[in-house]
């Protein structure tokens, strides 16, 4: 949200953060874990940015339906379960390149990443778990991912993985039931250097995955134009 916040801002909108407003006539975006109508706007926009009802607020599961009067954007077609056309669907490519990319190193390491999934211990004993502190260190968790030649996944979805693969660390992505194969083919950033299983061993092709990120980025850019357009209008 605070990604969409500034790209909304870029494009010379007004946008604040948990903001309201004694003029009701706003538009209000909620991610999909909110319910109701806290800032009383009158024009509501649902994003939907993961599977609805799977994120919990405050322990209590979101919910997975919404008024019929609520504008429906989802973050991945994964998330589509409304029906939503092409331009109600806004991928959001958020990672920072700069910091983001493969630097050369040698690689050595294996590490994993639990984020909301369930560690089924399918990595090595010696793996390095990237846990709240390597992630709050930018800088750091590239440096570790460049020295990584593969990061197992037990997250069903995970911008990690996206950020892994911008480094040139390829992803082993252990299935727990949220999604079949199929389905997942559907999410945006793709499976270049994604191995849907332990049997697969597939390689990643970094320049042209960070092509197809950049290509993503001018994407949303155009979308967002059509976002503010369907938004404004009643």
């Amino acid at each position: 949200m605070y990604a969409l916040h500034g790209w909304l801002l870029a494009k010379g909108q007004v946008s604040h953060i948990n903001a309201t407003y004694e003029n009701k006539d706003f538009v209000a975006i909620y991610p999909e874990v909110y319910r109701g109508n806290m800032t009383k706007a009158k024009n509501i926009v649902r994003y939907i940015m993961a599977k609805p009802g799977y994120v919990r607020l405050y322990g209590i599961p979101g919910p997975k339906t919404f008024d019929k009067t609520d504008k429906i954007f989802v973050f991945s077609e994964l998330y589509n379960e409304f029906g939503v056309d092409q331009d109600h669907v806004m991928f959001l490519p958020m990672l920072n390149l700069h910091i983001f990319k493969d630097q050369g190193k040698q690689r050595n390491k294996t590490c994993y990443f639990v984020g909301k999934g369930v560690d089924l211990e399918k990595h090595p004993k010696d793996a390095i778990k990237i846990n709240k502190a390597v992630v709050n260190d930018q800088d750091g968790l590239a440096n570790l991912l460049n020295e990584c030649k593969v990061m197992y996944g037990y997250d069903p979805v995970s911008a990690m993985y996206e950020i892994a693969r911008l480094c040139g660390c390829r992803v082993i992505l252990i299935p727990e039931g949220h999604y079949t194969k199929e389905q997942w083919q559907k999410y945006e950033p793709g499976m270049n250097g994604i191995s849907w299983g332990l049997e697969e061993n597939v390689a990643l092709d970094v320049p042209k995955f960070r092509q197809h990120y950049i290509e993503m980025r001018d994407i949303f850019s155009h979308k967002l134009d059509r976002f503010i357009e369907l938004t404004q209008n009643d």
